[in-house]
């Protein structure tokens, strides 16, 4: 059963890991494992669940999605927007071992952009990992992760700092290794993690000017300490720390990129739970502090905030509340920096059986070092996903991002709407 469970967990973590652009190894079992209570989003439906294909000592679990958005700001402009229709199709494919006491999971996943009338926007994004774990004994188990990916630059990223002809592509390569080492009713893990960033250079849409960003290639050190006390098989104690180190690729002759190497500590002490009143989650309170080469860009330090907790007040409604207090680098050239501070509450409701309804609120405050700056961002949202099949589902949404910049060093503010349909298959 727990190999069952650490599988469950790899194939869940895994793609939401690769999706996201935050490097980090998928997070190893805790001691308080999520069992008492299904989410919505979690329940499977009898005769509605995929088996994938078997092939030798490993499952294959194919996918193909198909969405068609309108998106009335498709550049992120303040004035003047400009809307456009985009069909992206994303082929995905993973191979999840069988093994007895270790899984190997290899993903590879494309998303295809195409545009209607600005194709300058078109672009084919690909992911690339393999991720796997070995239990020496019952009680240590090591873990690895290889990942590559080729991406675009979002027009409404924060680090945006000059409007260009096409979005901006970069590309990483992450390499991470973990342990874990449990004890009676406690745990330990250990993670380290080196992410290597390459960006292209660009040209300015306004007048065909280059723009430069050797300056952003860097690479980037990350270790983590875990260590978990359990109370009971529901509730346990945690504290843990980070130390992240970013290294820019030209720092030897570029001042400016050398002036914003960084150094970033961050602890935290919490809780993981799944008590008896319908709540589940972890909360995680400490500090964090950024330093950087520089004189002139000041240490941004601070509360640090790592916090999700599900209320499930009914079988059928799930509510998600989550806060998050950060400090990260950037990609201005001004700038060593921000301190993210992210809140948000997101409702699910399994209106029927096949059909879950879910709407959320989130809201993003970005202060950044260095520049006289301070974005605002609100994210609305709401979707409805619908199961047609047991291989074939369809999804309908709609979001609404409202973007302030403010301050003398602003870049822009904008509105964006947009509306998708989609089909998702996996055979």
């Amino acid at each position: 059963m727990a190999r069952a469970h650490a599988l469950a967990l790899t194939l869940v973590l895994l793609p939401a890991a690769m999706a996201a652009h935050a490097q980090t190894l998928p997070d190893d079992q805790s001691l308080v494992v999520f069992n008492r209570y299904v989410s919505v989003r979690e329940r499977q439906l009898r005769g509605y669940a995929t088996a994938g294909i078997p092939l030798s000592s490993f499952t294959l679990n194919p996918s193909l999605d198909a969405n068609v958005q309108y998106n009335d700001n498709v550049l992120a402009l303040e004035d003047h927007p400009r809307g456009d229709v985009l069909a992206r199709l994303t082929p995905s494919i993973n191979a999840n071992s069988n093994w007895s006491d270790s899984v190997l999971s290899l993903s590879a996943t494309a998303d295809v952009d195409r545009y209607a009338k600005l194709t300058t926007e078109n672009s084919i994004n690909t992911n690339l990992s393999a991720y796997g774990w070995h239990d020496l004994s019952r009680s240590t188990r090591f873990r690895t992760l290889v990942r590559f990916q080729s991406l675009r630059e979002s027009r409404e990223a924060q680090d945006v700092f000059v409007l260009t002809r096409r979005p901006i592509r970069f590309r990483t390569l992450e390499l991470a290794v973990g342990a874990r080492q449990r004890f009676a009713n406690s745990q330990v893990q250990a993670d380290a993690y080196v992410v290597k960033s390459d960006f292209d250079d660009a040209v300015r849409r306004s007048d065909g000017a280059a723009v430069d960003q050797d300056f952003r290639d860097s690479v980037l050190k990350r270790g983590r300490v875990r260590a978990e006390f359990a109370a009971s098989p529901a509730f346990a104690w945690f504290a843990q720390g980070t130390y992240s180190k970013r290294d820019f690729r030209l720092r030897a002759r570029d001042p400016l990129a050398s002036a914003r190497e960084s150094e970033t500590v961050e602890l935290l002490a919490g809780a993981r739970f799944e008590l008896p009143v319908l709540a589940r989650g972890e909360v995680g309170i400490g500090y964090t502090r950024g330093s950087y080469r520089a004189e002139r860009f000041t240490p941004v330090s601070g509360l640090a905030v790592r916090t999700e907790v599900t209320f499930l007040p009914t079988q059928l409604t799930n509510v998600v509340v989550t806060a998050e207090r950060t400090v990260n680098d950037t990609g201005l050239p001004t700038s060593s920096g921000y301190a993210s501070l992210v809140g948000g509450v997101r409702v699910d409701h399994e209106l029927l059986r096949q059909l879950l309804l879910s709407a959320g609120v989130r809201y993003q405050r970005d202060s950044f070092n260095g520049v006289d700056r301070d974005d605002n961002r609100v994210e609305l949202s709401a979707s409805a996903a619908y199961r047609l099949k047991p291989n074939v589902s369809a999804r309908v949404s709609a979001s609404r991002t409202d973007l302030s910049s403010n301050g003398g060093d602003a870049y822009r503010s904008f509105v964006a709407n947009r509306f998708l349909f989609g089909v998702g298959v996996r055979p």
